[in-house]
Order: structure tokens, then sequence, then C-alpha cells
């Protein structure tokens, strides 16, 4: 199986440089992240109401679980130097285009999440999570139709 081209110059900057690292590919360790992602949802629904900072926390796991399962079986995965943006960008490097408008609301995740701990902007509400829950379900729904398609890196 040819290994997947598009992004191949940038994953192979993010393994060179220590932000990704080789593992075995992993479809049932994939499967896992992605049934945990779908979790994270179903929590961050349940808390909107009462805990949206925790809603957030568990949208950007999500987000962040359901790109990992992409790189897992691929035979990669981000390494704490990658941080919570190397996952990140490994996705949007390898499927921008055509996918990086599902993608596009991962930042803004992160960053609301970052918000909720930092208290560096005004709180997000109950309304903010109705709202960006459904791109987090899309970003997961994505990942879990894409990890069929990428063969090992």
């Amino acid at each position: 199986m040819n290994p997947w081209g598009q992004g191949r110059a940038v994953i192979d900057q993010m393994l060179a440089s220590g932000q990704l690292e080789r593992v075995p590919p992993h479809r049932d360790a994939a499967d896992a992240l992605l049934d945990k992602a779908r979790t994270h949802l179903q929590s961050a629904a349940t808390l909107a109401a009462t805990d949206v900072e925790l809603a957030y926390d568990a949208m950007h796991a999500a987000n962040r679980k359901g790109l990992t399962a992409i790189l897992l079986v691929q035979g990669m995965r981000p390494t704490r130097d990658a941080g919570h943006t190397g996952v990140f960008d490994a996705a949007r490097a390898q499927l921008h285009p055509p996918l990086g408008p599902t993608l596009a609301p991962y930042t803004r995740i992160r960053r609301a999440r970052n918000a909720g701990d930092y208290l560096d902007e005004l709180p997000a509400t109950a309304d903010d999570v109705a709202a960006d829950l459904p791109l987090c379900q899309a970003i997961v729904d994505m990942a879990a139709k894409v990890v069929d398609q990428m063969p090992p890196y």
C-alpha cells in the first residue's frame, strides 16, 4: 500500500523535529480513542448547563482524541513537544484540502478550553457549548471515516 502523499513534507518535518513519533499502526487503539471521543461529546452535552468549563475540556479532548486516532492508524502519535496543537497540525497537513472547514473549529475550541483555565477571555456559556458541540461532533465523525482510508505512514 502506498503511503499517504498529501502533507508528507509537514509530517516528515514533524517526525524529524520530535513533534510526532512512530509507533506500530494500531487500529484497535484508534477505535478505542474514537469511542472515548464520542463519550466525551456526550459528557459535554450533559455538562453544558452546569459546568461550561468542563464541557469545553470534554469537547477539546474529543477533538484531540479523534485526530490522534487518525495518526495511530498510520503508525504515529504526537509527542509532548507537539502539545495539543501538533495533532491538529498533522491532521490539517494531510486532510486540507478538502476537510479544512471541518477541522477549523479545533483551534478555537482549544482556545476556549484554555480560556476557562486561565480566565483570559469572557467565560463561555451553555449556548456556546450548544453551538460548538455539533462542530466537535463533525470532527470526530470525520476522523472515524478517515481512519479507514489512511495507510501506515
